[in-house]
């Protein structure tokens, strides 16, 4: 039952990014043809929650004047640490997703993260464990640009942050935690440094 849930949840998100993407596509007119590509670094999550580190590269697929929508493409990465709870753990991630600009910079994001996750000497008993993991989430935030005018100008840097929550919504072979009492969506904040070109 809860698989069945948790499927639903998967096949929801991915119309979702699906639709926005060709409803986007289909309005052609406006699209600024400068300044698509982008790359963008989190800077936050290597200092907080820690030992994390994410990039991606993104294109805006379509705007209509203050209308914009980016998909993007990237990784995190995880490296071995401790947990009380857990053991070592370690994780890396496929991560894509959609960003729908409403107003100048204010946006939403549908993101998904698909990837292996390692935990070594359980604290619990002993053993090591390998799940492949899917993880969604949603987001809101505000991408402020350096420049102006972009048009003119060969990169245009930026910064942006979002706010909001993930959840992962299937294992394939989850390890046992201390106090665990299931799964529950977890606060997200991010820092970005990107440039458009």
């Amino acid at each position: 039952m809860l698989k069945q849930s948790k499927q639903k949840i998967m096949n929801k998100l991915i119309i979702v990014l699906i639709t926005f993407f060709f409803v986007g596509n289909s309005q052609g007119q406006g699209v600024i043809e400068n300044k698509r590509w982008g790359a963008e670094i989190n800077l936050l999550w290597p200092i907080f929650p820690g030992n994390i580190y994410k990039g991606q590269v993104t294109y805006e697929a379509w705007r209509r004047n203050q209308l914009a929508g980016d998909v993007y493409l990237g990784f995190h990465i995880k490296p071995f640490e401790y947990r009380d709870t857990e053991g070592d753990f370690s994780n890396m991630a496929l991560t894509f997703g959609y960003r729908q600009f409403l107003w100048k910079g204010l946006h939403l994001e549908v993101y998904q993260a698909f990837g292996p996750g390692f935990n070594r000497n359980n604290v619990i008993d002993g053993k090591d464990y390998d799940s492949w993991d899917y993880e969604v989430g949603g987001l809101v935030g505000y991408r402020w640009e350096f420049l102006k005018n972009r048009d003119e100008k060969k990169v245009s840097p930026y910064i942006s942050t979002q706010h909001g929550f993930y959840y992962l919504a299937a294992q394939s072979n989850p390890h046992p935690i201390k106090d665990f009492t299931g799964e529950k969506p977890f606060y997200v904040g991010t820092l970005n440094f990107g440039i458009k070109f």
